[in-house]
């Protein structure tokens, strides 16, 4: 067996558990073969474990550390690690827990795991332009309803459980589980500035009126649809609001005049 064969054989069998590598294991004075290769198959995935661990802090914090370990046992069982950046392996882990008892029935446990990877993914997302709001100043009055919007490639919307984002925080402060009174759902928007990552609570309006913009959708547009939607109101000053805010927080990235 040449050196690149043995290479590829002993990968399999730490990553699979191919057997056929035990071959060209040899017995030492301490350890059969079995053993021996057992050290290298364990390491690994207490490897895998431990970016699990560090991905998912407060799930783990949610879920106690005897559930969460089975959950990281039953998702490194399924999910071969196909990635060298150690940070995709556990982007599917939420995925995992809607689609597999037991854990698809924990719904605040999964919403927790998308909130918590939805943060990883606004820090490693690629960087993007911050306009500033004087950018607007340029833009005559007679095209703002023509006014189209980019965001950061970091900034992201999350339908979650009522209560997601404040338990997120009381269990990143060591505070326990904590939830307040809130509607059924709630949207959390999530972006990274400067190199940080924010998150907020958005309300059924702006939610509205940010999932329009990122979809194309002028100003013009949107305050259209947010007339509708609240039976003829006089919707202008509110959309204008949502685009302070948006450009306080650094979403936007592009403005345009679309004819």
């Amino acid at each position: 067996m040449n050196l690149a064969t043995l290479q590829n054989a002993f990968q399999s069998g730490v990553l699979f558990g191919d057997p056929a590598i035990s071959r060209s294991i040899l017995d030492s004075r301490r350890l059969n073969r079995a053993a021996r290769f057992k050290i290298y198959f364990d390491a690994y995935r207490f490897r895998l474990a431990e970016f699990l661990s560090n991905d998912y802090p407060v799930v783990r914090s949610f879920l106690g550390d005897e559930r969460f370990g089975l959950l990281v046992e039953a998702y490194i069982e399924a999910t071969p690690s196909r990635y060298p950046n150690a940070r995709e392996y556990g982007r599917r882990l939420p995925d995992f827990m809607r689609l597999t008892a037991p854990w698809s029935e924990g719904g605040d446990a999964i919403d927790l795991a998308r909130f918590e990877r939805a943060l990883s993914d606004a820090f490693d997302a690629a960087d993007g332009p911050i306009l500033a709001i004087g950018r607007l100043a340029d833009i005559s009055v007679e095209d703002w309803p023509h006014l189209a919007f980019g965001f950061h490639p970091s900034a992201a919307t999350l339908d979650l459980a009522a209560g997601t984002e404040q338990c997120y925080a009381s269990l990143s402060a060591n505070k326990g589980r904590e939830h307040g009174s809130r509607p059924d759902r709630e949207t959390i928007l999530v972006w990274r500035n400067d190199g940080q990552v924010f998150h907020r609570a958005v309300e059924a309006d702006e939610r509205l009126a940010y999932l329009g913009a990122c979809g194309g959708k002028t100003f013009g547009d949107i305050c259209t649809l947010l007339e509708f939607q609240n039976a003829g109101e006089k919707i202008i000053d509110r959309v204008a609001s949502f685009l302070a805010d948006w450009f306080r927080d650094g979403l936007v990235s592009r403005v345009s005049v679309v004819v």
